[in-house]
């Protein structure tokens, strides 16, 4: 058995392989050989199959002696695996193919929401935050979502201070990773809390593919009310 011209099989997570695996069976005299069955196997870690969800697919070599397996489709499971070739019935040695399923990515995120996102100190902000990610402007679901209160624009470390996130246990926490858009490349973060420091912050989020966007948070003391003038005591001299 022979590549018969298979390179690059990469896809991203969800997606059909564009390349289809194909083998040539030949002669030691590298003479093709018709009519020959091959079996092509999916090994490995992964939740990858043939188109129609087989792991395993037999195809008859043609009078080239090449034999193409069916489409490869991604599952979710990110990371390498081997489809490998043998003939059926002989002895001969198989063909190992390597493969690649890569995650989901996003180009762009804009946020839904048009509320602007302010808390008092030691309160919670009361609109979630709530994104949208597309690919060249199609919807992209499924896509990681990475969020960081970071210190500045132009400063990406996590802020040590300000707005916060709480994890399982209720403990402040200021980056959010394992997070995905839904089938509407959707995506809605937990609560956001507040501490004591007043200020301006900023909420970054991230996608693989380059997908990027900062959402400025406020921090400050409600307002004092404006005193309605029909409520305050006359100071009019009485007649």
């Amino acid at each position: 058995l022979e590549n018969a011209g298979t390179t690059g099989l990469t896809a991203i997570a969800g997606d059909t392989f564009a390349k289809k695996v194909s083998t040539r069976a030949e002669t030691k005299a590298g003479e093709a050989v018709g009519k020959v069955r091959i079996r092509f196997t999916v090994v490995g870690d992964t939740d990858a199959a043939f188109i129609g969800g087989d792991k395993v697919a037999a195809v008859t070599t043609n009078a080239s002696g090449v034999a193409v397996a069916p489409a490869l489709v991604a599952g979710e499971q990110t990371g390498g695996f081997t489809v490998r070739a043998t003939v059926i019935g002989r002895t001969v040695p198989g063909l190992d193919y390597k493969a690649t399923v890569t995650e989901r990515v996003a180009d762009a995120l804009a946020s839904t929401g048009e509320t602007e996102l302010t808390c008092t100190p030691g309160g919670e902000f009361a609109d979630p935050v709530q994104v949208k990610a597309t690919l060249k402007g199609a919807v992209a679901d499924q896509v990681a979502v990475t969020a960081t209160l970071i210190k500045s624009k132009d400063d990406p470390t996590e802020n040590d201070k300000g707005p916060y996130f709480k994890d399982a246990d209720g403990k402040a926490v200021r980056t959010l990773t394992g997070r995905k858009t839904d089938a509407n490349g959707l995506l809605e973060l937990p609560k956001l809390f507040a501490d004591d420091a007043e200020g301006t912050y900023v909420l970054r989020l991230t996608t693989p593919g380059g997908g990027r966007l900062d959402i400025t948070l406020k921090v400050a003391k409600a307002a004092e009310p404006t005193p309605d003038p029909s409520t305050e005591p006359s100071t009019a001299p009485e007649a």
